[in-house]
């Protein structure tokens, strides 16, 4: 159905400037939403950084008609499971109360306040409810998506829109006198709706506000509103705009703008915002029943002993369950501290010289791989960012846009080329050739299931072969992943990086030595007592048929697996001109060191060690022991996971291949600590796969320039990943992306629940959450423990806003382990360092009132 409608006015706004401020500042309630193929972990809270963790919570909650807080019925399933100590939620709930007096004081014979709210947490009727099923999208929510859909596709749809030139609103405003929907959504008002709509975007969002006057609070709770109505088409958008590059947005811009304008077309039309279910307070009747005594004994209460009865029913399931948090966070802390401090107290012996060390890169999961790997023989272990300080862009033969290896919050500054190793020359050339058949038969196959004339040709000719991979990847996955070839990931790990001028674009000696010098700072790594053999291990994942495989792969190499990073700093230490650089520096490595580069399959455990074959004759033997050492601890490391898994280690390996396997790994489920220091204060401990751990040593940083460097980078990107997993949890419908097996890709570039609506912005629900309902992830914030002098940390703080508003508004914990006098401290909200006590639960006084 097409209405002859006159052409939309010219004129701009007389507020222009003013709204376009709006908007920028109304954009940032909304983070950033990489697309799949370079997946990064960002915290869905991230413009409200600068509230109090507890206040953020609750404003986003409004903006987004989200869950505050995980269900207290799921904290009490995961306090049945040990996760939260009932002593020191006791505790919590003693400070809650306003202290041991308070608390104790009797509300009737022998019951005291205590008593009814430690009721409240573990026994009653839970005044919420597990997570509600997603709402449907309104039909103006639809409209705004399908145009979304339309503007981004990156290649998918059989036929392009046309005039994306003109950007996403003015696209859309063309075209959307052809639209069935539209004509329906606004009834006998189309033509005049389309007709009184400014062309310019910024233009259509002026007119639309006049309503507010100068109500500037009351223009921005709209704009934020319209933006949480849709938090993943805005955050691909505030990506495409912001972060992407040039690339992907030549030909077809699209700005926060555009979508808000589109609003602006139907807004009038909506219906009804949702509103968040209120929290009913638990009735007396719950209370006598939990007691065993008459309700009339709650009912005649008088004077305070009624006012402390009516303050406990009047906190409601967001602030229990808030207690719920704080109790578990605390016995992490004190349970991981506790440790610690014995470990700094133990007497060290250090080896002269290790047979091997390796370098692993910060993530969760190399920890039991690292524990593993220790317990083989004389070998050290260190920790850092997965992209090994390498800010560097890669490029393989068959991309068509270089591949960013680094963290989101840094620029490439060099693009490397891979190409066919000499050695390997007639083994990779075939593949390249293998690869570029496979992907121009995919091409062509996929452009005639999109076009009318040949889809249902295609479906019939297709049909025999299609069956039998069907049966094939489900009978025997991993002989299917043979006969498909590796994709565009597996190619680039087995093609070498060209470190020469001609193809590393400014990657010249004095960089790479600055790389290396990084590394070695950054780390603690003394140059001159390195071992013969140093391996640098980045990490990847092998999975199959999965949307989100990217959020399995290395966030420091933006979303990518990091072997290539490896493999460009193993390069860059071998060589001798970069070597002889150092020595300028008073950076001496032995003439006998040979780095290695590998990578770890976090899905597998399986290590694959690159370039082996440029490894000297003298240095063979070692690497051989070394790799079966390797192997074992895989094994070991695996056998642990499956455990984690309910699933034997075999299973895992097939799951990695199976195009059913809808959790072929935990990912970084569980994570909840930071710790930078040195590898003998944390290495007789089992963290059970839940630390980042970043080696530092504070004596080779006498400046306090590597702490800092730690703290502002990968530190903030493990505090991304902290707050993706832990409001996934709270909430997986709004802020993570509910159960996988209704998920469809679209447009390449994010993904759907069902045939339509908003994109998913966090993890999905089998991520998180066992298949009973149970949260494997407990979500609780990251606790960032360092060992160093306090008052360089303190300085570093204090001088820093970042990190100020991250510890000072409580969005991470922050203990520090001083080495000078042995003290532990804790930093508290107003700025604060206190010491760390022994009380029960290891909390130090003033205590924090929940």
């Amino acid at each position: 159905m097409t209405l002859e409608f006159a052409h939309p006015s010219c004129a701009l706004a007389p507020d222009y400037a003013e709204t376009a401020k709006l908007v920028g500042l109304a954009s940032k309630a909304v983070a950033p939403l990489w697309p799949l193929e370079s997946p990064i972990a960002v915290n869905p809270l991230s413009g409200f950084e600068d509230l109090p963790f507890f206040d953020a919570v609750e404003a986003a909650s409004d903006i987004f008609k989200a869950r505050s807080c995980l269900p207290v019925s799921l904290w009490r399933r995961l306090t049945d499971n040990s996760k939260v100590d009932r002593a020191i939620l006791a505790e919590v709930a003693v400070e809650r109360l306003g202290g041991l007096n308070l608390a104790f004081e009797a509300v009737l014979p022998n019951i005291n306040a205590h008593d009814i709210l430690m009721a409240r947490l573990l026994h009653l009727p839970s005044d919420d409810t597990e997570p509600k099923p997603l709402a449907s999208p309104s039909r103006a929510e639809l409209f705004v998506a399908k145009w979304c859909a339309a503007f981004l596709d990156q290649g998918l749809s059989a036929v392009e829109m046309p005039g994306r030139e003109k950007g996403l609103y003015r696209a859309t405003l063309d075209l959307v006198v052809h639209d069935p929907e539209f004509i329906a959504l606004t009834g006998k008002r189309a033509k005049a709706v389309y007709h009184k709509t400014p062309m310019d975007p910024v233009t259509a969002i002026a007119e639309r506000l006049t309503s507010f006057g100068d109500n500037q609070l009351g223009k921005l709770a709209l704009l934020r509103e319209l933006l949480g109505r849709l938090p993943g088409w805005a955050g691909h958008i505030r990506w495409r705009s912001e972060y992407a590059d040039q690339a992907y947005s030549v030909g077809a811009p699209a700005s926060i703008t555009d979508y808000l304008a589109m609003w602006m077309l139907v807004l009038d039309f909506d219906t009804a915002m949702p509103v968040a279910d209120s929290l009913p307070i638990q009735e007396y009747e719950g209370l006598a029943s939990h007691f065993g005594i008459p309700v009339k004994a709650f009912l005649s209460l008088n004077g305070a002993a009624k006012t402390r009865l009516n303050y406990i029913l009047s906190i409601n399931g967001h602030q229990l369950s808030m207690m719920f948090m704080e109790a578990a966070e605390r016995g992490f802390q004190a349970k991981i501290v506790q440790g610690l401090r014995n470990a700094e107290r133990a007497p060290k012996v250090t080896p002269t010289r290790y047979d091997a060390q390796l370098i692993f890169c910060i993530d969760v999961r190399s920890e039991p791989l690292r524990r593993a790997i220790e317990q083989q023989g004389s070998y050290d272990t260190y920790g850092y960012a997965g992209f090994f300080g390498l800010p560097i862009a890669m490029r393989a033969p068959t991309d068509r846009i270089a591949r960013r290896q680094l963290p989101v919050l840094l620029e490439p500054q060099h693009e490397v080329a891979q190409a066919v190793a000499s050695s390997r020359l007639g083994s990779d050339s075939s593949l390249l050739a293998s690869h570029a058949r496979q992907s121009s038969a995919s091409r062509l196959l996929n452009g005639a299931k999109r076009t009318m004339a040949t889809s249902f040709a295609a479906a019939e000719g297709t049909g025999p072969i299609a069956g039998a991979m069907m049966l094939l990847r489900n009978l025997a996955p991993g002989i299917a992943r043979q006969l498909t070839g590796p994709d565009d990931a597996g190619l680039s790990a087995q093609l070498s990086p060209c470190l020469s001028d001609a193809h590393s674009h400014g990657l010249g000696l004095e960089e790479k030595a600055s790389y290396a010098t990084g590394l070695f700072k950054l780390t603690g790594l003394v140059p001159e007592t390195l071992a013969p053999l140093v391996l640098l291990v980045g990490h990847g994942a092998t999975s199959t048929n999965n949307p989100f495989g990217g959020a399995l792969e290395c966030g420091a190499c933006g979303g990518r697996a990091g072997g290539p990073n490896a493999r460009v700093m193993a390069a860059i230490l071998n060589d001798p001109n970069v070597r002889a650089r150092l020595v300028e520096r008073d950076m001496t490595i032995p003439s006998d060191t040979r780095f290695v580069a590998g990578q770890h399959d976090t899905t597998t455990d399986n290590v694959m060690l690159f370039d082996c074959e440029q490894v000297p004759q003298s240095h063979c033997d070692a690497l051989g022991k070394i790799a079966w050492d390797m192997a074992y601890a895989s094994t070991r490391s695996r056998e642990e996971r499956g455990r984690k898994l309910n699933r034997s280690a075999a299973d895992l390996m097939v799951g990695a291949l199976h195009w059913g396997e809808v959790r072929p790994e935990w990912g970084l489920s569980g994570n909840a600590a930071f710790i930078a220091g040195p590898r003998s204060l944390t290495q007789e401990i089992d963290l059970d796969g839940r630390v980042f751990l970043h080696s530092y040593d504070w004596r080779t940083d006498s400046d306090g320039g590597a702490l800092k460097t730690i703290l502002t980078a990968p530190m903030v990107v493990a505090q991304w990943i902290n707050c993706q997993y832990l409001f996934s949890t709270i909430d997986n419908n709004v802020y993570g992306a509910g159960d996988k097996t209704v998920h469809n890709v679209l447009g390449g570039f994010g993904v759907v629940r069902g045939n339509g609506g908003d994109l998913c912005v966090g993890l999905p629900r089998q991520s998180l959450f066992c298949d009973d309902g149970t949260p494997h992830h407990v979500p609780q914030r990251l606790l960032t423990i360092v060992q160093a002098p306090l008052d360089r940390v303190d300085a570093i703080i204090l001088e820093d806003a970042l990190l100020g508003r991250l510890f000072g508004n409580g969005w991470v914990k922050l203990v520090v382990i001083d080495p000078t006098n042995g003290r532990v401290s804790r930093w508290t909200a107003g700025d604060e360092l206190i010491r760390f006590s022994d009380a029960p639960g290891g909390w130090a006084e003033p205590r924090t009132i929940v």
